[in-house]
């Protein structure tokens, strides 16, 4: 049977390598694997929050072991992290009980003698966050928020310049939260009423989500989402509020062709389908062919006849049969993940200052290849779950000034909070008739 801890650390070691969001590395662990209902809560815990604190954590191994990271062999440094977080973070897991399995993991995985430095340097570890040592606020602003706050300096930099550092402070914290489960309400089969009560008769707790008229805020679930009927009926999805606003920005209507380019998993197309009654024509296109079975999956589940999903490159949109003309075209462009960094903590150790120029080079190609796709007097929504103008409004911009067809409509600027929806930017652009 697959233990938690070894659990967490199978994904941790393969995180920031991979390609994958640590969810995606989760589910193919706990596919087939022997694990309680428990464990699994447990490595998930794990996972999410040793990337979210990856950076504090590092600063109290380091702390303790009296030698910086990089002086520390690698097979052992997420045993590590796993052990403090559970000492620093987890009050509920006894201190010996964190020491000791982190002690069986360094026995697996490491070489001779491993353990006992394991055991010494967590044995030696700060008692309480609290203890471990910052950088000076007073002589260095961004760098003890970047210390205390767990995210990388020069990401830290970057907003505190923008925005100042009480803003760079509260979006990290909203980057360490614990993210609501959000669900939209399909409305070809419910409304917010009855999947509340379809939720209730199967043990669920749940309550309306204040941020839009659709959300659903799950708040305990009795068992994982794939086992509930309501989820099995296609009554619901899970998408976040700040997704459901790009969906609401495209404004899909019944009797229409609507094109979602870059649109796996498939939650924006099911909005646009579901907010057309089923009855639009909505054509996705998905490069990654796993993500658009996933696409074409989530249909069938809610039974949204209207989607049409093929495998190809948004970047040749003109190219693609059949996606032309179009009444509305969505482009939910690749993106750094600065809006989302709860959800994906892996991404902001992934992210580095040169892939952001390089991303809004990508960005603007797709969003310049979707701009032939709509005929005059049609809609064209940019959207990303970055929070960087250099991939929102500039990209944007650019774009604006290369084709004077189009003019700018509306703008979406949304910022992670504590307690809030995701981050993300939306532009919805009008082909005017010339």
């Amino acid at each position: 049977m697959l233990t938690a801890r070894a659990c967490a650390l199978a994904v941790l070691r393969r995180a920031l390598g991979s390609g994958l969001f640590v969810s995606e590395l989760l589910d193919r662990e706990f596919r087939g694997a022997r694990m309680r209902p428990d464990d699994r809560g447990l490595a998930t815990e794990l996972v999410f929050g040793c990337l979210r604190m990856r950076g504090t954590l590092d600063r109290a191994i380091e702390q303790s072991a009296g030698r910086p990271m990089g002086r520390i062999s690698r097979e052992l440094r997420d045993i590590l992290r796993l052990g403090m977080y559970q000492l620093l973070y987890l009050g509920r897991i006894p201190a010996y009980a964190a020491v000791d399995e982190s002690v069986k993991l360094a026995l697996r995985h490491g070489r001779k003698g491993a353990e006992k430095f394991v055991n010494a340097v967590l044995r030696n570890a700060p008692k309480e966050v609290g203890q471990v040592r910052m950088p000076d606020r007073a002589v260095d602003p961004a760098a003890h928020i970047a210390a205390a706050r767990s995210h990388p300096e020069w990401l830290v930099r970057r907003w505190a310049d923008r925005m100042g550092e009480a803003e760079a402070e509260a979006l990290c914290l909203a980057g360490n939260e614990a993210p609501p489960l959000t669900a939209r309400v399909n409305t070809v089969r419910a409304t917010r009423e009855s999947l509340l009560a379809a939720l209730a008769a199967e043990g669920v707790r749940a309550v309306p989500n204040p941020g839009h008229p659709l959300a659903v805020d799950i708040e305990e679930l009795p068992r994982p989402i794939p086992e509930l009927a309501a989820f099995r009926n296609g009554l619901f999805w899970i998408q976040d509020v700040a997704a459901m606003r790009v969906a609401d920005l495209v404004g899909a209507r019944r009797g229409e062709r609507i094109a979602d380019l870059c649109a796996g998993p498939g939650g924006k197309a099911a909005a646009l389908a579901a907010s057309a009654g089923d009855g639009a024509e909505l054509f996705c296109v998905e490069l990654n062919p796993a993500k658009a079975e996933m696409v074409r999956g989530n249909a069938a589940r809610l039974g949204l006849r209207s989607i049409r999903c093929v495998v190809g490159d948004a970047r040749e949109a003109g190219r693609i049969p059949g996606l032309a003309p179009a009444d509305r075209a969505l482009v939910d462009a690749p993106c750094s993940n600065t809006g989302v960094l709860r959800r994906r903590p892996e991404a902001r150790w992934r992210l580095r200052p040169e892939d952001i120029p390089r991303l809004a080079a990508a960005q603007g190609a797709l969003l310049a290849a979707a701009a032939d796709v709509v005929k005059p007097g049609g809609v064209l929504v940019y959207g990303t779950c970055s929070i960087e103008p250099d991939e929102n409004e500039r990209v944007v911009a650019a774009f604006l000034l290369a084709h004077p067809a189009y003019l700018l409509d509306e703008e979406l600027r949304m910022l992670p909070r504590t307690g809030g929806c995701d981050g993300g930017y939306a532009a919805r652009m009008v082909k005017r008739n010339l």
